[in-house]
């Protein structure tokens, strides 16, 4: 299960800086990387709701935006409860660039039971835990715990701009703050295993979709153009 933030570890609010262009102006501007504050956690979870799952590869091959049992806000918002979470602001603005919710997993800890009514949802949790099963994230890089992410999105306007690729870097500082030693996270789509190969994160496990279709565990994700899904870490100490 995820394990609790202690209370005494102390995290920077602001992890990263760096300059990108500004999709209003086109000129080169500073941007901010912050640990995501408590007053942004409903819009965020809206953000989840009515734009990562129309993007992220498994979520819209399976339509779960039009999934009427499918209610993905609880699970996201206890993700963020644990208030290790990133978010990213053009400085001198509060508006949201891009966001990734946090998370840090434990071995050995007992899983939290899905509450799913979404056929779809558990065929994505399925293939997820196996995925993470083949990955071997604890046994493969010698830890009892490692940052997990459950989902990163940059909002459309802001596409391009190479803020993804920062966002991914600054789990650096923040699991170095947390005492982590490696991030590993489930990447979708041919976009986000580049982005994360430029952030520094390398691959551990590999999965054509074909294969999740024809093989265990047998889940079918159509109209996918990736050919594989893959879990990548990445070192932080």
């Amino acid at each position: 299960m995820p394990c609790k933030r202690s209370e005494t570890v102390t995290i920077p609010q602001t992890l990263m800086t760096f300059k990108a262009s500004d999709p209003n102006s086109g000129l080169c501007v500073k941007y901010r990387i912050e640990r995501l504050s408590e007053d942004r956690f409903s819009e965020v979870n809206d953000l989840m709701a009515n734009v990562f799952i129309k993007h992220e590869v498994t979520c819209a091959s399976l339509e779960l935006f039009n999934d009427p049992d499918f209610d993905g806000r609880k699970s996201w918002i206890e993700v963020l409860n644990k208030r290790i979470s990133l978010v990213c602001f053009k400085d001198g603005s509060d508006e949201i660039c891009g966001f990734n919710l946090l998370e840090v997993l434990q071995k050995d800890s007992e899983k939290p039971e899905i509450e799913a009514k979404s056929k779809n949802l558990e065929d994505i949790v399925k293939v997820k835990n196996f995925i993470h099963a083949k990955a071997d994230t604890y046994n493969r890089h010698g830890v009892d715990k490692f940052l997990h992410s459950r989902g990163l999105l940059i909002v459309p306007k802001y596409r391009g701009l190479g803020l993804s690729t920062k966002i991914l870097k600054a789990r650096i500082p923040l699991g170095r703050a947390l005492g982590v030693k490696v991030s590993g996270t489930i990447f979708t789509s041919d976009v986000s295993q580049k982005t994360a190969a430029k952030a520094g994160f390398v691959e551990d496990f590999s999965v054509l979709y074909e294969d999740l279709r024809n093989k265990d565990p047998f889940v079918d994700f159509p109209n996918v153009s990736t050919p594989s899904m893959k879990f990548m870490s990445l070192t932080l100490d």
